[in-house]
C-alpha cells in the first residue's frame, strides 16, 4: 500500500508540473493568435468538457489538447501537443503519441502541420528521431527537468528552510528520493492553490534556445515562430512536394515507396499493376549476402527432435 501511495503522489506531482505547463502554453498561444493571427482561434472546449477529439483512419479516435482552426470553421488548421516528461521510461508511450499526430493529418487535409511542445527529459537524440520520423512535426523543447526543477528550489527552500533538499534532476530520472515524496507533493499543491505555480510557469517558456538560424531566443519565440509558419496565407497555386503510394497485397505484404517526381510515381505504378512477378519480388524473402554459396548456418528439427519437443 506504501508503494502504491508513493506511486500515486509521485504521479501527482507530475501532474500538477505538467497541467502548469500545458496552461502557461495555451495562454501564449491564445495571445499570439489574438495579435498576430486574429482570423484564428484555438479549439479547446471549457475546462471540464471533454477535449476535442479527432479520428483517424481505422476508426481509431485520439484526443488533443490544442487544435487551431479558422474562426468560424472546425476544420483544423495545426495540430499543437504540450508533452511533460519526468524520465526517459516515457519516452517509447509518449513519442509514440507524438507520432500519431502525423497519422491524424491523413483524415485532415485542411491540417497544414504539427508542433510537439515539450518540457522535461526530451534528449536530443529522442527529439531528433520523433521528428525525423513524424514527417511535419516540429519538436520545440521549452524548458528541461533540470531548468524547472531549479526554478522550483528557491521556493521549497524558502517554504522548508533548514529541512529542504535538493531537487536533483538526475537523481530524480530515476526515483523521486522517498523520504521526500509527500513534502514534495504537499508543497507543490499548496504552490498551485496559491497560483505560484501558475506564475512560475510562465517563466519556463522564457529559457534561453537557439532558433533555425542559431540566434539566442526565449523558447517562447520558437512557439510563435511555429505558429507564424503554420499559418502563413495559403499560395494561389499550392504544389504538390512529394507522393506517398502504398499498395496492399493480398498475402498482407506492403509495398510503400515516396517520390518527388510525378513520372517516376507512375512508372512505378504502371510496373507494378501490369506485371505481377514485379511485386513477388518484392515480396519474396532474399537469401543473405554471406550465405549466397554457402552452407547456411540455420538448420532444420529433423524427426527425432521434432518428437523430443
Amino acid at each position: 500500500m506504501a508503494d502504491n501511495n508513493q506511486h500515486g503522489r509521485i504521479s501527482h506531482v507530475g501532474q500538477l508540473i505538467g497541467e502548469e505547463f500545458e496552461n502557461a502554453v495555451i495562454k501564449l498561444i491564445k495571445s499570439h493568435l489574438r495579435k498576430n493571427h486574429p482570423l484564428y482561434v484555438l479549439l479547446r472546449p471549457d475546462e471540464g468538457k471533454k477535449l476535442l477529439t479527432l479520428h483517424m483512419p481505422g476508426g481509431i479516435s485520439r484526443q488533443l489538447d490544442t487544435v487551431v482552426a479558422p474562426k468560424g470553421s472546425d476544420d483544423p488548421v495545426a495540430l499543437l501537443e504540450t508533452k511533460w516528461l519526468k524520465d526517459g521510461r516515457h519516452w517509447s508511450d509518449k513519442g509514440a503519441w507524438i507520432l500519431q499526430l502525423r497519422e491524424m493529418r491523413k483524415n485532415y487535409p485542411t491540417v497544414r502541420g504539427a508542433a510537439a511542445i515539450l518540457a522535461g527529459y526530451w534528449n536530443e537524440g529522442v527529439r531528433v528521431l520523433l521528428q525525423n520520423q513524424g514527417g511535419g512535426i516540429e519538436m520545440i523543447l521549452l524548458a528541461t527537468d533540470k531548468e524547472i526543477y531549479q526554478s522550483i528550489q528557491p521556493h521549497l527552500d524558502k517554504v522548508l528552510g533548514k529541512n529542504s533538499f535538493e531537487l536533483n534532476a538526475r537523481k530524480i530520472r530515476g526515483r523521486f528520493p522517498e523520504q521526500y515524496v509527500d513534502i514534495f507533493d504537499d508543497f507543490l499543491t499548496a504552490f498551485k492553490d496559491s497560483k505560484e505555480l501558475d506564475k512560475l510557469a510562465k517563466a519556463w517558456l522564457n529559457f534561453p534556445r537557439l532558433d533555425k538560424d542559431g540566434h539566442e531566443v526565449a523558447g517562447k519565440q520558437l512557439v510563435k515562430n511555429a505558429l507564424d509558419n503554420l499559418l502563413r496565407p495559403l499560395p494561389p497555386n499550392p504544389k504538390i512536394n512529394n507522393f506517398e503510394i502504398t499498395f496492399e497485397i493480398e498475402t498482407g505484404n506492403l509495398i510503400y515507396r515516396k517520390f518527388n517526381d510525378i513520372e517516376e510515381l507512375l512508372d512505378f505504378i504502371n510496373e507494378n499493376t501490369s506485371d505481377p512477378k514485379k511485386i513477388l519480388d518484392k515480396i519474396t524473402p532474399k537469401p543473405s549476402k554471406k550465405q549466397i554459396g554457402e552452407q547456411s548456418e540455420f538448420y532444420e528439427v529433423d524427426d527425432e527432435d521434432d518428437d523430443e519437443l
